[in-house]
């Protein structure tokens, strides 16, 4: 692989981990009700953003001539989106600590869990970079999936406290939307995955 392309897949890899390290400020902040971790969670997202279109339009410059670059190319629009879902999501935590909106126990737990998967999530995320592996790909899948159920069980459940009357409705739309930006960003690095190593499956026939 040329030096340039090399260069190009760590920025790749430092993207990705940046999202990793993000959605642990999230998961810190969340748990102990206090917004200063997602200042430096910003900060890093806009960064993130600022870098994908220079990024996009070098690796798709590259890909005219070389075909092994070609799966690279979406994916700094892919960890844009997962920057974009990030600070949503801290948006989302910023105002239940300013609001001081009460989420029930179930829902502090059900996030929280969700928010750690994400984060055994997005570092295979960012290694399938560096080493397009099936496994990590196989790992990646599955955990979308995973993410995606399980959020999927958590509203139903959400609705039926808000029968029962245990959910403030304030905090409704507010857990309805983290649910909503945990599983795009789930959605967006299996993506990442997805082509990456459906391109080496191609490849190899």
């Amino acid at each position: 692989m040329r030096p340039e392309i090399k260069d190009l897949c760590r920025t790749l890899h430092e993207m990705g981990s940046d999202a990793e390290e993000c959605v642990s400020l999230l998961w810190t902040s969340f748990i102990y009700v206090s917004s200063t971790p997602l200042n430096d969670c910003r900060k890093k997202m806009e960064h993130l953003k600022k870098s994908e279109p220079a990024l996009t339009r070098e690796l798709t410059k590259l890909a005219k001539d070389n075909p092994d670059v070609k799966p690279y190319v979406s994916a700094p629009v892919h960890f844009m989106r997962i920057a974009e879902s990030i600070e949503k999501l801290a948006t989302c935590i910023e105002k239940v600590v300013k609001e001081n909106v009460l989420f029930s126990d179930r829902a502090i737990e059900e996030i929280t869990f969700l928010l750690q998967r994400l984060i055994d999530l997005m570092r295979p995320t960012s290694d399938i970079i560096l080493a397009r592996n099936a496994i990590l790909a196989k790992y990646v899948n599955e955990s979308q999936s995973g993410i995606v159920r399980r959020a999927l069980e958590y509203a139903t459940l959400h609705e039926e406290r808000m029968i029962q009357g245990i959910c403030v409705p304030v905090a409704s739309p507010i857990y309805i939307r983290m649910l909503d930006e945990i599983k795009n960003i789930a959605w967006h690095a299996n993506e990442i995955a997805v082509k990456l190593t459906s391109n080496m499956a191609t490849s190899a026939r």
